[in-house]
């Protein structure tokens, strides 16, 4: 079926892939609507900050010019791109500022530095979008979808493309049992307006961006400008910045012997913030010292969700972006595999939604290239996550630091997935009954899960171990 005014594509959240894609649908005049659950632009604040890199040509071909030529909107610094400022993403060692590593400058055509908010409103010019529509479930035909809202109506089209981030409600709808993965890492988010002299020496480290691990104790932080004074008439405006602390969650850490979680109140975020600060070097002491009790500070729980080799939708309902294959932050590329997707979806899917072959196919089609490009992404980035966490496995082969592109090969090895079972085994309940060892193991635990992965995590020690002769003893 052929998209129409009465059963149009519809598309399930207004995030960069949701709206990214109603662009390159309106100007293949194909009939759509874009639905999402929060109530307007605003409800997520500033966001985080967003790396574009190779990336920058698709969205330059999928969006109208007047649209891309407005792409410095969403710039985090204006001023400092039109001096012709650019970042070199350094790689520090926290404890000493001892410089580890950088990449080269990269010109403005090649690599900027945006915010997801000012680049979801830039998206969302001159599209309609239909606001607290939040999904509570999908049915998907061979011919036509319908999805039902939370507000009691429903809609049925010709597709659905979910949109709708790595808590897709969709997703949910359509594959209860595939959930995001859980990674031994927590994180703080910090909010902080800086004066122009209290920023100064942290920029001296770099004008966007720079990032660094503890050598001491594992924890890991980068700092991003998320708005500067030119970017608005008023410029006595403070800078906006974001810094970002992640600690590995796991018995032991910083002498305690039950892993970190996220403290509850300002009062013990800020106590946990400045006991994860003391041993900074003293060039990161005016970052530390910018922290307040009043600072605005989220927790994150790191997560991630990796697409399987084979998958594949049916009927009339397919995946996008972070619904598909969210990433662990610790690459920076999640938006640009997103980008990615639209550019493969209009490649391969908008000729079928105009006649021209098999819809069908075409999604297949899609969904094999998103798949083949996004899960190493997933997994690398996963294994940056790690060694962000861990400063003995950081070299310049690390994930963390190398090459940034849309394709690469990872070796995909249990290593990669062995988080999954410390969760399963450090719970207590299920417990493990039986296992294959030594290299490749399976697990059968006690209520019917199996599953199979490798013993010990990098950076975390396992509440089970086996002896040699493949009995589990607790540690």
């Amino acid at each position: 079926m052929i998209p129409t005014e009465d059963q149009p594509v519809l598309i399930i959240g207004a995030g960069i892939s949701g709206l990214l894609l109603a662009q390159s649908l309106s100007r293949h005049g194909i009939p759509f609507r874009v639905f999402e659950r929060d109530t307007d632009l605003e409800t997520r604040g500033v966001g985080w900050g967003l790396t574009l890199l190779w990336t920058l040509p698709a969205l330059k071909a999928l969006l109208p010019k007047h649209l891309f030529d407005r792409l410095p909107e969403a710039y985090v610094d204006r001023e400092a791109v039109t001096q012709g400022l650019s970042s070199s993403f350094p790689f520090f060692e926290l404890s000493t500022g001892e410089l580890k590593a950088s990449v080269p400058k990269a010109p403005e055509a090649e690599r900027v530095r945006v915010t997801r908010q000012g680049l979801r409103a830039l998206l969302a010019t001159g599209i309609d979008i239909e606001w607290s529509k939040a999904v509570t479930g999908v049915v998907s035909t061979d011919d036509s979808v319908t999805a039902s809202f939370e507000d009691g109506s429903s809609v049925t089209g010709s597709l659905l493309v979910a949109c709708d981030g790595s808590h897709s409600r969709v997703r949910r709808s359509l594959f209860s049992e595939w959930k995001l993965q859980d990674i031994p890492v927590r994180m703080l988010g910090i909010k902080m307006e800086l004066s122009p002299s209290q920023i100064k020496p942290i920029r001296d480290f770099d004008p966007y961006f720079f990032h660094s691990t503890n050598s001491r104790n594992d924890t890991f932080i980068y700092f991003s400008v998320l708005d500067a004074p030119g970017n608005h008439i008023d410029t006595d405006r403070p800078y906006i910045g974001q810094l970002c602390i992640s600690w590995p969650y796991r018995e032991g850490f910083m002498n305690r012997p039950s892993p970190i979680e996220i403290p509850d109140t300002p009062e013990e975020k800020y106590k946990l913030v400045q006991e994860l600060t003391s041993t900074w070097a003293e060039c990161f002491r005016p970052l530390a010292c910018a922290v307040s009790l009043d600072s605005e500070m989220k927790g994150l729980k790191i997560q991630d969700l990796t697409p399987p080799k084979d998958f594949q939708t049916a009927g009339r309902a397919v995946l996008m972006g972070d619904a598909l294959h969210a990433m662990a932050m610790y690459r920076g590329e999640g938006a640009n595999h997103v980008i990615f997707d639209v550019k493969d979806f209009v490649e391969r899917v908008v000729p079928a939604l105009n006649g021209d072959g098999d819809l069908r196919s075409a999604l297949d089609e899609y969904e094999r290239a998103v798949v083949t490009r996004t899960r190493p992404a997933v997994l690398a980035s996963r294994r940056a996550c790690f060694d962000a966490h861990n400063w003995k496995r950081i070299s310049k082969l690390s994930p963390l630091l190398t090459k940034r592109m849309p394709y690469i090969e990872f070796e995909e090895t249990e290593e990669a997935e062995s988080f999954v079972i410390y969760h399963l085994v450090k719970s207590g309940s299920p417990r493990p009954v039986a296992a294959s060892y030594p290299s490749t193991f399976k697990l059968n635990f006690d209520n019917g899960v199996t599953a199979k992965g490798d013993l010990n995590p990098p950076g975390v020690s396992p509440a089970y171990v086996v002896d040699g002769s493949g009995a589990w003893k607790q540690n």
